[in-house]
């Protein structure tokens, strides 16, 4: 793929990623194109249904997630409280809460790369958060997803009335959330995902 075309899909992934965040899975193709600046008929060409690109959206999102763990895991050993809580700032700035759709719905027909990237993500995740829990980061009673789905749900569209009226909302409800993942609070129900549950 010629360079330029490269970077107007990656444009159009960014923006898809964030009207998503703001309006919903379901918001309309034209204004993802626009938001990137685009026409329609642009985003057709690189995408030719709301199903491909939820799926790039998907796959470029949790290989960054990944990578951003790996960070996260190289830089634990000298601050490993820094490395988390940049580790959890920059998966909040990807507003992951618009990636759920895209993993949640049909399962089952995920395209293969999708599901191998979700896998090696959660692998990844998973190690990092054994890795805090060693540190005493977080307690053992945690299961790695219900740390992705508390920041996706933190970073979903918010109603307005709260976002108008409660300065730095979000990044306040992730210190309230990691607050709450310290080993030194009362012991929780188990927990809701199976084991094998999708990241």
């Amino acid at each position: 793929m010629r360079a330029d075309a490269l970077e107007r899909r990656n444009t159009l992934i960014k923006a898809a990623r964030a009207v998503f965040a703001d309006r919903g899975h379901d918001a309309p193709l034209d204004a993802i194109a626009a938001h990137a600046g685009v026409g329609i008929a642009t985003l057709y060409r690189n995408f030719p249904s709301r199903d491909d690109l939820a799926h790039a959206v998907a796959r470029t999102t949790l290989a960054e997630v990944r990578e951003l763990a790996v960070r996260a895991l190289d830089e634990c050993a000298d601050e490993p409280d820094a490395a988390w809580r940049r580790f959890v700032d920059a998966v909040v700035e990807l507003r992951i809460g618009a990636l759920v759709p895209a993993l949640v719905d049909s399962l089952d027909e995920l395209p293969p790369d999708v599901r191998d990237t979700r896998e090696q993500t959660k692998a990844t995740v998973t190690e990092l958060v054994h890795r805090l829990q060693e540190f005493g980061l977080v307690r053992e009673d945690i299961v790695p997803l219900e740390i992705v789905m508390g920041i996706a749900m933190l970073t979903r569209p918010h109603v307005l009335m709260f976002e108008n009226t409660t300065a730095n909302l979000v990044p306040r409800l992730i210190t309230v959330f990691l607050a709450g993942l310290r080993p030194d609070g009362s012991p929780l129900p188990p927990p809701i995902f199976p084991a094998a549950a999708v990241l």
